[in-house]
C-alpha cells in the first residue's frame, strides 16, 4: 500500500540512528549531527517515494504509470496527473457519487476543484494488473481520508478501475471507474463511526429550513404521496393515527386564499387596542408581499387531526410529529416547507376548505422548490441544552 511502504522504508533507514542515540552518551554537537542525518534521510526517502519522474514518459511500464498517477494525485499535482491521461477529449469517469463525467475537460475540472482542498490523504492498494499489447487495466483500492470541520473524518474506500491505452510508447488512462465499498464518517473519537445513510439523515435534519418563497416548478404526484406516506409513519398514541392530509394544488383556489388570508390577518390586527390604525396601510402592503411569497408554492398540505378518536388528549402531539416527518421527507426530496399557522387561523380555514368540525388544524405547509435555500440561523450550543440526570 502506498504511504505505508514509504513509512516502513524511512523507519528502516532511521533504525541505526535511533540505536546510536540510545546506546551512546552524546553532547549537544553530536545531537545536532544526528538530527541533521535524520533530516537528510527524511528528505531523501520521501523524494525517492515521490519518484524522480513526476511526468509520464515513453518506455514506462503500466505499473510505473499507475504509480505515477497515484503519486501525482496524492501530491495534488494536476499537471503531472494529466501527463498520464489520454489526450483525446472523450473520457469516461464514473465518480463515487455515481455521476458520469464524459470528457477530459470535465475530468480536469473535477480534479482541479478537489486539489484545492486540504487535510486529506489517500493511501492506495493495488488489487490486480492486466496488460495486453496496447490496452490494460489496473484495479486498486483507494482509501480516501478527509478531515471534517468538527474534528472528525470522512472515510471513503473505493475500488478504482483505471483502463489504459498505449500510444507513442506511453500508457495513458482512457477511463476511470469508481465503485464505492464503504463510506463512513468518523467522530473525533475514532471508535465512533456513522455510515453514509446515517450521516445523510443527520444532514437532512440539519438542513431543513422554513421556506418563504418558491419556484413555480410542479411537484410530481409520486413525490407528494411519498412525503405523506412518510408522515403517516409518525409516532401516535395507541396507534390511533388521527391525521388527515388535505392536499391543495388548484391555482385558482390558492389565489383566492391569498386574498382571504390578507383580510383574516387585518381583521385580527384591528382587534388589538394597542395597534396603531395609522400603520394599517403599511401592514397591508407588507402582508401582501409576504403572502405572495408564502403562497407561491405549487402544493400545500393542511395537516389535520380528528378529535373523535380514542385518545383525543394526544392528537396535537400526534399531528405535530406527523408534520415534522412530512417536512423531513420533503427536504430529502429537495423541497422546502414551513410550519405555518399565523396567516391561516383554524376557524377561517375550516370555512374556506369546508373542513368538518371534528378536525383540528395543526399547520398549513407549502411543498415546493425554494426560490433559494435560507441560510442556517445561529443555533444554541448543544451543551447549553442538555441536563443529565436532574437539575441542580
Amino acid at each position: 500500500m502506498f504511504y505505508i511502504q514509504k513509512r516502513n522504508d524511512f523507519l528502516s533507514r532511521l533504525s541505526p540512528i535511533i540505536t546510536f542515540v540510545r546506546k551512546r552518551s552524546y553532547n549537544k554537537a553530536s545531537l545536532i549531527f544526528a538530527l541533521m542525518l535524520i533530516g537528510g534521510m527524511f528528505i531523501k526517502t520521501f523524494a525517492q517515494a515521490g519518484g524522480d519522474v513526476m511526468h509520464n514518459k515513453p518506455g514506462m511500464t503500466l505499473e510505473e504509470t499507475f504509480n505515477l498517477y497515484v503519486q501525482t494525485v496524492q501530491n495534488s499535482d494536476l499537471e503531472g496527473l494529466f501527463s498520464t491521461i489520454t489526450d483525446d477529449e472523450h473520457f469516461i469517469f464514473l465518480t463515487a457519487g455515481g455521476k458520469l463525467i464524459d470528457s477530459r475537460q470535465g475530468y480536469y475540472e473535477f480534479h482541479r476543484e478537489w486539489f484545492r482542498e486540504t487535510d486529506w490523504e489517500m493511501p492506495v492498494e493495488i488489487v490486480d494488473i492486466h496488460k495486453g499489447n496496447n490496452c490494460g487495466y489496473v484495479t486498486a483500492i483507494f482509501y480516501f481520508r478527509s478531515k471534517l470541520p468538527d474534528g472528525g473524518r470522512y472515510l471513503l474506500d473505493s475500488y478504482f478501475t483505471l483502463i489504459f491505452r498505449k500510444s507513442d510508447d506511453m500508457w495513458k488512462v482512457i477511463a476511470d471507474i469508481c465503485t464505492p465499498i464503504v463510506r463512513q464518517f468518523e467522530d473525533a473519537d475514532s471508535n465512533i463511526k456513522y455510515n453514509f445513510e446515517q450521516n445523510y439523515l443527520f444532514d437532512i435534519m440539519k438542513t431543513r429550513r422554513t421556506v418563504r418563497k418558491f419556484k413555480p416548478a410542479s411537484v410530481p404526484e409520486e413525490h407528494i404521496r411519498k412525503i405523506l406516506n412518510a408522515a403517516r409513519y409518525a409516532p401516535t398514541a395507541g396507534n390511533q393515527q388521527p391525521w388527515t392530509f388535505l392536499v391543495v394544488q388548484d391555482i385558482d383556489r390558492i389565489s383566492r386564499l391569498k386574498s382571504e388570508a390578507l383580510e383574516w390577518y387585518l381583521e385580527s390586527y384591528k382587534k388589538y387596542s394597542n395597534r396603531d390604525e395609522k400603520n394599517l396601510d403599511s401592514v397591508r402592503a407588507n402582508l401582501v408581499s409576504t403572502l405572495e411569497d408564502v403562497l407561491s408554492a405549487p402544493v400545500y398540505v393542511a395537516v389535520l387531526v380528528d378529535t373523535k378518536v380514542e385518545h383525543p388528549d394526544y392528537i396535537i402531539h400526534d399531528g405535530a410529529l406527523a408534520a415534522g416527518q412530512l417536512m423531513i421527507a420533503a427536504r430529502a426530496l429537495g423541497y422546502g416547507t414551513g410550519f405555518y399557522t399565523t396567516y391561516f387561523p383554524e376557524d377561517k380555514m375550516k370555512g374556506f376548505f369546508n373542513i368538518p368540525e371534528n378536525y383540528k388544524l395543526i399547520c398549513f405547509t407549502p411543498v415546493g422548490i425554494p426560490d433559494e435555500w435560507p441560510e442556517m440561523p445561529e443555533k444554541k450550543n448543544i451543551d447549553d441544552l442538555i441536563v443529565y440526570e436532574k437539575f441542580d
